[in-house]
């Protein structure tokens, strides 16, 4: 079971990267405003990179086989 949820939140970390570099492409190729590029690219390549670090480590912390006995009772 655990196998079955570590694959779903693979398919989920999957989209979100790949929505990152759409978005990043997208700030740098049709920024209306170069100066302001400068600033916004950087500081959306940082937080997305931390809340996704926060996300797999906290992911990773939960203890899913004991969560997944309490809910299924195994």
């Amino acid at each position: 079971m655990f196998y079955i949820i570590l694959a779903l939140y693979a398919i989920i970390i999957l989209i979100f990267v790949f929505l990152y570099f759409f978005i990043i492409y997208h700030l740098a190729k049709y920024s209306i405003n170069a100066s302001l590029n400068k600033i916004l690219l950087p500081l959306f390549i940082v937080i997305s990179t931390i809340l996704l670090f926060s996300n797999v480590m906290l992911f990773f912390s939960v203890n899913w086989n004991g969560l997944l006995s309490q809910v299924f009772n195994f």
